[in-house]
């Protein structure tokens, strides 16, 4: 196993998704309807952990650490996804992702809380999109790396 490629794949894909859902969440039309909830007792607000900054940062945090976790499922199991090129593996390999995390985690909020469904749709769309791009990412990178 190839540990440095796999570290350097996955901070690479999780550094992608993170820009990537960042535009996602924070595009007027969105934003706006997560303004609408910001009351709403399942909010946190962003100054219970220092304001945007310090937020983003452990957001991007959290999201490479996953992202280097994904890269080790995927050193394991990237020979058995008999596709090419690496772009097309890692959309099937991120999608894959999104059905055994995003879309179970979707469901069981809508299920157990009560929790604003748009903003469960949101984020069930936006994980799909964040899984395929970091999926692509990451199969790429991990190709190229020797």
């Amino acid at each position: 196993m190839k540990t440095k490629k796999i570290i350097v794949s996955g901070l690479i894909a999780g550094i992608v998704a993170f820009i990537v859902g960042s535009l996602l969440y924070m595009n007027p039309l969105v934003s706006g309807v997560y303004a609408q909830y910001s009351n709403y007792p399942c909010s946190k607000p962003m100054d219970v952990f220092g304001g945007l900054i310090n937020w983003l940062f452990l957001m991007l945090i959290g999201g490479v650490v996953s992202a280097v976790f994904m890269a080790f499922l995927y050193a394991f199991t990237e020979k058995g996804i008999d596709i090419k090129p690496a772009w097309k593996k890692g959309l099937l390999f991120g999608f894959l992702l999104f059905l055994v995390n995003k879309l179970p985690t979707s469901y069981y909020s809508w299920l157990m809380y009560t929790y604003p469904n748009v903003l469960n749709v949101i984020e069930t769309f936006n994980g799909l999109i964040g899984g395929l791009v970091g999926g692509v990412t990451l199969a790429v990178v991990y190709a190229k790396l020797k």
